[in-house]
């Protein structure tokens, strides 16, 4: 049985990742997890997760994948113990003196391989399992045909360990997110989870010897990108994964949207269904570019299979702006039946107005669209713009939808307006 696992930023996120078909969630506490930013869970909140995936039947995952040094390993200790009491279904972790603080201290926790330990080959993953690891999240430099040699080796040796490997989101151009590049030029570990992504900058190229004479290598009008690298998106090769051995699809990403987690986990969702049913989505397929379409709707960047099709250099890419098709419009609270109609309450994330069309993404059935006609603020006051974000906004549609659905608007492009 196929996993679907999904980034859970924060308790908004995660319930939209279960919502729309997320098997397990990982997420981050309040210290230890490689997401510095992010809006982490207090160990009362994690322990609320852990309550809600267990009555609908899911999973959540903590992130303890820090590079640990000396002071972290007394704290990680009692943490380690403290998670355990929240019941975590499993926790993350990356550096061999973590995993043993944590494994000593709190024997009962199942143990998952962070992608940070740069997991390449099967010995790697023998001597994780070993040490007492249930699985292991397999580094992203790997192909497809090492990750079947890897899945191959440890059934020969009786090693029962699961592999987990990322199918979508943002790849690092260090290996397996060991970069130094942060704290080399603003003190801030990507290692302890405060990435600056100094990868994502605009460089120019000098020669040693002629310090003042800069180098143009310009890619395009916005500058030289040297380090930086395109998007994961697997969506249309996830058969070739299952047969290779990988039995937990991992989505990247904790700090981004509701409404990014909302449309990966629901294309994922239904890739994993299709190929499960023995309909596996293939490129080419119209079944793969309406999936395809689906991630393209969200903030990314150029989308590649990484190394895994072993396409020398398909993860490299020109430019550091992100692309998107929709913009995110806001999320349902609530849907009710009004005369012939639906009253919808919703939660405004991004600006529209009367006239615009909305498409609501459900986490299943088609996608339905409504052209906004009317609109009221939370007062019942009739208004045309809806321009503050968070703002209740109050629309008559004719359809029904489930609270937390999202809300997005289609781009218009210079051919549109022309």
């Amino acid at each position: 049985m196929i996993e679907l696992l999904a980034p859970g930023g924060n308790e908004a996120k995660m319930r939209t990742a279960f919502e729309y078909g997320a098997d397990a969630v990982y997420i981050g506490g309040d210290a230890f997890g490689l997401r510095a930013c992010a809006d982490n869970f207090t160990l009362q909140q994690i322990a609320d997760a852990v309550d809600y995936a267990n009555r609908i039947h899911k999973k959540i995952y903590v992130t303890m994948n820090i590079i640990a040094r000396n002071s972290d390993l007394k704290e990680m200790a009692k943490y380690a113990r403290e998670l355990s009491q929240a019941n975590v279904h499993g926790v993350i972790v990356s550096d061999p003196g973590a995993f043993l603080t944590v494994k000593e201290a709190a024997p009962e926790l199942c143990l998952h391989v962070s992608t940070q330990a740069n997991n390449l080959n099967w010995r790697t993953c023998e001597f994780w399992q070993k040490l007492g690891a249930v699985r292991v999240n397999l580094a992203r430099e790997l192909t497809l045909s090492e990750i079947a040699q890897i899945s191959e080796n440890l059934r020969e040796r009786n090693c029962p360990i699961e592999l987990e490997a990322f199918v979508h989101g943002a790849m690092c151009m260090s290996y397996s997110g060991r970069c130094m590049l942060s704290d080399y030029f603003v003190g801030r570990s990507s290692n302890r989870g405060d990435c600056a992504q100094p990868c994502r900058w605009n460089y120019k190229i000098v020669e040693g010897s002629r310090p003042d004479d800069i180098l143009e290598a310009e890619e395009n009008e916005r500058g030289t990108f040297l380090f930086n690298s395109k998007d994961l998106c697997m969506v249309a090769y996830l058969q070739e994964l299952k047969e290779a051995g990988v039995s937990s699809f991992k989505i990247e990403g904790r700090m981004k949207s509701e409404f990014y987690v909302a449309v990966t986990v629901r294309a994922y969702r239904r890739a994993i269904d299709a190929m499960e049913r023995g309909e596996a989505a293939r490129p080419g397929m119209p079944f793969t570019e309406a999936l395809l379409e689906e991630v393209c709707s969200i903030s990314h960047r150029d989308y590649c299979t990484g190394f895994y099709l072993g396409e020398r250099g398909s993860q490299i890419y020109e430019t550091a702006s992100y692309r998107r098709d929709t913009d995110f419009i806001g999320t349902v609270d609530s849907c009710e039946v009004q005369n012939t109609a639906y009253r919808l309450t919703m939660t405004q994330r991004g600006t529209f107005s009367v006239g615009d069309t909305l498409e609501f993404v459900a986490p299943d059935g088609p996608v339905q669209k409504y052209t906004v006609t009317e609109m009221y603020n939370a007062s019942g006051e009739k208004i045309d713009r809806a321009p503050h974000a968070t703002m209740k906004v109050l629309l008559e549609i004719p359809f029904y939808v489930k609270s937390g659905c999202v809300i997005r608007r289609r781009k218009i492009t210079d051919h549109q307006k022309g």
